[in-house]
C-alpha cells in the first residue's frame, strides 16, 4: 500500500497546498552579451520607461489592438507615429531594460516576465532590441522624420549591455454585439475594449534557470521536502499494522459473510 517514494509523497502532499493558477504569463530568457552602444535619440528612448535591480517590477495598462489582428503587423506602420514622438502606438509598449546596472554585473542570464488577469481575453508579443536594432528600426520607418546621429569612426564605439523590450498587445475576445437605441446595427469592430492591464518583471537568473524571488520559495521547500522525506517512512513504519490489522479484519468479516 506504501509502495510509493516517500519524496514523492511529500511532493504530492505540498502539491495540494499550491493554489491555483489565477493570471496568464509570458516569459522571456535571455543572455546580455556586449554590443555596441549606439547614441540613440532622446526624443525616442527618453520617454521610455526603465527597468533596473532597484526597480524591476512596474504596472502598465495598454489598449489593445482590434481582435484578428495579427500580432507581427501590430504597429508595423508609421501612420500612427507623429514626427514629434517616433515609434508611439496605442498598442504597443516599450521599455528599456537597464542590464548596466552595477548589482547585476555579475549576471549575464535574465528573465523577463508579463503577467495579467486571466479574466482579460488578450494576446502579448514580447520583443528584445539591441540598440542597434533599435537604431535600424528607426532608421527604416521613421527616416522621414528623424535624424539618427552617427558615431565618429575614428573612435571606437562604446558598448553596452542595456536592451529595448517591444510589447505589443492584441484584443483575443470575441466581442459580445450590444443592441443600442440610436445604434442598433453596431459593427463588432466599434464595439468598446477596456485596455489591458499587466505587471512587467526583469530579474536575474542564477545559474541560468532560476528567477530571482524563486530564490525564497526554493530555499523554503528544501528543507521542508528533506523533513518530509525523513518522516514519512517513520509514519509509514507507524501506520502499517493498523493497516495490516485492518486488512486482516475486512479479509475475516468477508469469509463469515460467505458462510452464513
Amino acid at each position: 500500500m506504501f509502495g510509493r517514494s516517500p519524496l514523492a509523497a511529500s511532493c504530492a502532499c505540498l502539491l495540494l497546498l499550491c493554489n491555483g493558477a489565477a493570471a496568464n504569463t509570458e516569459i522571456i530568457n535571455f543572455v546580455s552579451d556586449l554590443q555596441r552602444s549606439v547614441d540613440l535619440p532622446r526624443v525616442v528612448v527618453g520617454n521610455w520607461t526603465a527597468l533596473n535591480s532597484s526597480h524591476n517590477e512596474r504596472r502598465w495598462a495598454v489598449q489593445p489592438a482590434p481582435f484578428g489582428t495579427p500580432l507581427h503587423e501590430i504597429c508595423k506602420t508609421d501612420v500612427e507615429s507623429t514626427s514629434t514622438s517616433p515609434l508611439t502606438c496605442p498598442h504597443e509598449l516599450w521599455v528599456t531594460l537597464n542590464l548596466d546596472d552595477t548589482n547585476w554585473k555579475d549576471y549575464r542570464a535574465f528573465t523577463l516576465r508579463l503577467s495579467w488577469a486571466a479574466s482579460t481575453p488578450a494576446d502579448f508579443l514580447i520583443e528584445l532590441y539591441s540598440p542597434e536594432a533599435v537604431s535600424t528600426l528607426l532608421a527604416s520607418q521613421q527616416q522621414r522624420q528623424i535624424t539618427l546621429p552617427e558615431g565618429d569612426p575614428s573612435f571606437p564605439s562604446p558598448i553596452t549591455r542595456t536592451k529595448y523590450a517591444r510589447i505589443r498587445v492584441v484584443d483575443a475576445g470575441v466581442p459580445t454585439p450590444q443592441i443600442q437605441s440610436d445604434r442598433p446595427n453596431l459593427p463588432l469592430s466599434d464595439q468598446i475594449v477596456e485596455p489591458v492591464h499587466f505587471i512587467l518583471i526583469l530579474e536575474q537568473l542564477y545559474w541560468g534557470v532560476l528567477p530571482a524571488s524563486q530564490l525564497p520559495t526554493v530555499c523554503f521547500l528544501f528543507p521542508v521536502l528533506l523533513a518530509a522525506a525523513m518522516a514519512v517512512p517513520r509514519l509509514i513504519a507507524y501506520l502499517d499494522p493498523f493497516v495490516s490489522q485492518a486488512r486482516e479484519d475486512l479479509s475475516n468479516m468477508a469469509f463469515l459473510e460467505k458462510e452464513q
